[in-house]
């Protein structure tokens, strides 16, 4: 084999093996799961707000298409339509802020932070503990979320502003 034989094996097999580990590495980004935390959480009489922060990392978008709450062997759905959480006066215009509803599109390696709103909820007793059943580009996922931020309303309402003044 003479010096410039040798030279194009050695690039040609460095080429498959760079093409090779693309083709692994967008396999992978394509397959990350979309991941949810709960960032805190504020119980009404018969309501529940909860603020979710949503991971997307995957090279593709993903929908969150429906969320449940498991409720004294009871599956409540999420709010259909936009429940009202606080309106304020600022710049001398009303400003609302409105919970969100589903679907919720989270872009390709990004996130979302929604408030979900839970109505209508018959005997719930708000533990460390809560259930969540949630629906993401068709596929169903059950988590167990341990919460650690049990919001009272004065802090429910700074929280409200903050997110308020920036968005």
């Amino acid at each position: 084999m003479t010096f410039y034989e040798i030279i194009s094996v050695i690039v040609a097999s460095l080429a498959f093996l760079l093409s090779l580990y693309s083709a692994i590495n967008t396999y992978y980004e394509k397959h990350i799961k979309t991941k949810i935390y709960i960032r805190w959480v504020h119980e009404a009489s018969i309501q529940l707000n909860i603020s979710l922060l949503i991971s997307n990392m995957s090279s593709r978008p993903a929908t969150l298409t429906h969320i449940f709450l498991e409720n004294n062997d009871d599956t409540v759905e999420s709010s259909w339509h936009h429940a009202r959480l606080l309106s304020q006066t600022i710049d001398n215009n009303e400003k609302i802020c409105w919970s969100d509803v589903t679907p919720i599109n989270i872009p390709a390696r990004s996130s979302s932070n929604p408030i979900i709103c839970f109505q209508h909820l018959n005997n719930f007793k708000l533990t460390n503990n809560l259930v969540l059943i949630y629906i993401v580009d068709g596929v169903k996922h059950e988590q167990s979320f341990n919460v650690h931020r049990i919001l009272q309303n004065s802090e429910m309402l700074i929280a409200l502003d903050y997110q308020l003044k920036h968005n």
